[in-house]
């Protein structure tokens, strides 16, 4: 069972870390707005919805990341900026996999 917990971290507007009981692993909002994740962590995408989540309930007005999260960051509202994906809070969402 995986957990999920909201920690304080220097360097970081909010952090968390993602556990499976055994290993730990981190991802957080950096300062200058940057979603970021542990390169080992294996729930990438439950990570990232973690952080969205986060986004959204604290009205963050535009969020940065790489594309090294594993999935298709277009389905969260990014959209690419050079090395960057770029999202507005009004451009973020949490898709989901049910058919409309």
């Amino acid at each position: 069972m995986f957990s999920v917990l909201l920690r304080k971290k220097e360097g970081f507007r909010f952090y968390f870390v993602l556990s499976d009981g055994t290993v730990e692993y981190g991802g957080g909002l950096t300062g200058e707005n940057v979603l970021v994740c542990d390169a080992a962590c294996p729930q990438k995408e439950l990570m990232l919805r973690t952080l969205i989540n986060k986004c959204i309930n604290d009205f963050i007005p535009e969020v940065k990341t790489r594309g090294d999260w594993g999935t298709e960051l277009a389905r969260f509202g990014f959209e690419r900026r050079g090395d960057l994906y770029t999202a507005g809070f009004d451009t973020l969402k949490l898709p989901h996999g049910c058919a409309e």
